[in-house]
């Protein structure tokens, strides 16, 4: 029972967020890499899951997706 419930949850946030997942693949067929960036603003013009502060509504990225040569 347990099982179903959490895949579920999975399918759910996966189709929620297919847009990020998406370009995500995308990227990441193109040599892309998750970097550790540290805490910074998301921009509303990038697919991305951010940590969002529950009071202020700010969103927050700690890793990005860039080109080993970026780094």
């Amino acid at each position: 029972m347990h099982v179903i419930a959490l895949a579920m949850i999975a399918g759910l946030f996966v189709n929620d967020n297919a847009e990020f997942f998406s370009k995500a693949n995308e990227q990441i067929e193109q040599g892309m890499e998750w970097t550790y960036v540290g805490p910074q603003t998301a921009d509303p013009d990038v697919p991305s899951l951010p940590l969002v502060n529950e009071e202020t509504g700010e969103k927050t990225i700690l890793f990005e997706l860039r080109h080993a040569f970026d780094k």
